[in-house]
């Protein structure tokens, strides 16, 4: 394929880009795979092959920014992040070092100020793979913080004891899991609608160190999966404090608010906490993936990462102390940070609040419709997410009620009217709507809860 064939190529492309379609093809598994083959070739195919396997790609593939898209904290991208996906892949950066990445390694260090300047932090960090990466990074300089040296020789005997609430990510077992302190290790804090209970963490941690063990980090949510509940992040950071203890916050969902003057009160003592996860493909635009690890101390990072100092090869050139492979786990690593650069230039801050605040009025709405018709119960609203259940039937058990939510989740699945998650919630099965990109309108919340209550029929 050469460059003018690509060029027709990308513009077929484009041209599908935001176009109106079902959300999903609603082929099941072997017809998309039947579909989409073949997947290698012995013999040369050239662009006909290539744009055959594009078509069978496009029509096979969810629809991200479809209206009934309800499913997941992201939806289609904005078209600045996604030329900047395309640029990114054009000079095939990767960001080790500052002498292959030069401009990408400047705008990355660039967007992590800016939003280190949002959220009230110095300006340190570094992009990584998603949410889930950036609080292993949370843990792992924690770890550090909390064992000087550990990157070298390990965590020994220490029995190190990580908090987060009931109801926070599961990437927070994942990191306890990685770091080799074990799941179990995992101290899961009782929640109160929703929220991390401060009085029973402190009594965890006080009860932790008397059994002998060393509590080095807790994780705060601001954003939960299901709920959308925001921990109180200043009662936290006292009790952290208090006991000498790192301070992470898991604001990959809810970071977005720090772009909205009206809800940016959401993240009040954020700029307390010792480091914070955030994701700007969330509600944000930005192309999947887009995540941030922003840290209060300039130092931790490179202790943490003290492994890089082996990669001499990597960084021995004249501007070693810029290569950002210094302070990543990773070395090949996507200029993801272009993504969030060619959007903010787009919409501006004033353009992404907008969008933020646009989303939870959405949501809102929803959660009004919910209050008021007789057929539905609201069983939590939090930030953009809206739960809902039917009202029982008469004599209805719990579990029937649950089989009610299951089975029409499924057909409007099957049917491709939406993609919605189910849960669980308080021991109850229920409807998660999130309203997370603008193709998802006050209309289309209203025709999602109509196709809900006909799904029930």
């Amino acid at each position: 394929m050469d460059s003018e064939e690509m060029t027709q190529l990308l513009h077929e492309i484009i041209l599908d880009y935001n176009q109106q379609g079902a959300i999903h093809s609603g082929l099941d598994y072997d017809e998309i795979k039947s579909f989409l083959g073949p997947f290698t070739s012995e013999d040369p195919g050239g662009v006909s092959a290539v744009e055959n396997a594009i078509r069978a790609y496009l029509k096979t593939s969810v629809r991200t920014d479809h209206p009934a898209f309800l499913r997941a904290f992201w939806g289609g991208s904005e078209p600045a992040s996604v030329v900047a996906s395309l640029i990114s892949d054009i000079r095939n950066t990767t960001m080790h070092s500052y002498a292959v990445a030069p401009s990408a390694t400047i705008v990355e260090t660039e967007m992590i100020k800016a939003i280190s300047e949002l959220a009230g932090f110095p300006g340190y960090g570094i992009f990584t793979t998603g949410g889930s990466n950036s609080n292993e990074m949370g843990f792992l300089c924690a770890r550090e913080e909390a064992l000087p040296g550990s990157s070298k020789t390990g965590i020994g005997n220490e029995r190190l004891c990580a908090f987060s609430s009931a109801e926070s990510h599961y990437s927070v077992d994942a990191a306890a899991n990685m770091m080799g302190i074990g799941t179990d290790s995992l101290i899961r804090i009782p929640c109160v609608d929703g929220k991390m209970d401060p009085a029973a963490l402190n009594d965890a941690i006080i009860e932790a160190k008397e059994r002998g063990d060393c509590p080095f980090i807790v994780l705060s949510t601001a954003g939960t999966t299901v709920r959308g509940a925001f921990d109180d992040l200043d009662a936290i950071s006292d009790i952290a404090q208090a006991h000498g203890i790192w301070h992470h916050v898991d604001a990959a969902w809810g970071g977005a608010v720090l772009f909205s003057k009206k809800y940016k009160f959401l993240l009040d003592g954020l700029e307390r906490a010792d480091s914070f996860s955030f994701d700007a493909h969330k509600m944000l635009g930005s192309s999947m993936v887009c995540s941030a690890f922003i840290v209060q101390d300039e130092a931790i990072l490179p202790l943490t990462m003290a492994h890089t100092n082996q990669g001499d090869y990597l960084f021995d050139d004249p501007n070693r102390e810029l290569s950002l492979g210094r302070i990543s786990p990773q070395c090949g690593r996507r200029a993801d940070a272009l993504k969030l650069w060619l959007t903010w230039l787009d919409l501006g801050t004033k353009g992404l609040g907008e969008r933020v605040e646009s989303c939870l009025d959405v949501s809102n709405h929803l959660a009004n419709l919910v209050k008021n018709h007789e057929d539905f119960t609201l069983v939590s609203h939090s930030f953009s997410n809206v739960c809902i259940r039917f009202t029982p039937q008469s004599g209805e058990t719990q579990e029937e009620g649950d089989i009610r939510i299951r089975k029409a989740r499924n057909i409007l699945e099957n049917s491709g009217k939406s993609m919605v998650l189910d849960s669980v919630l308080d021991g109850l099965l229920v409807i998660r709507f999130t309203a997370s990109h603008p193709s998802v309108d006050k209309a289309a919340a209203e025709k999602f809860l109509s196709d809900l209550l006909d799904a029930d029929a």
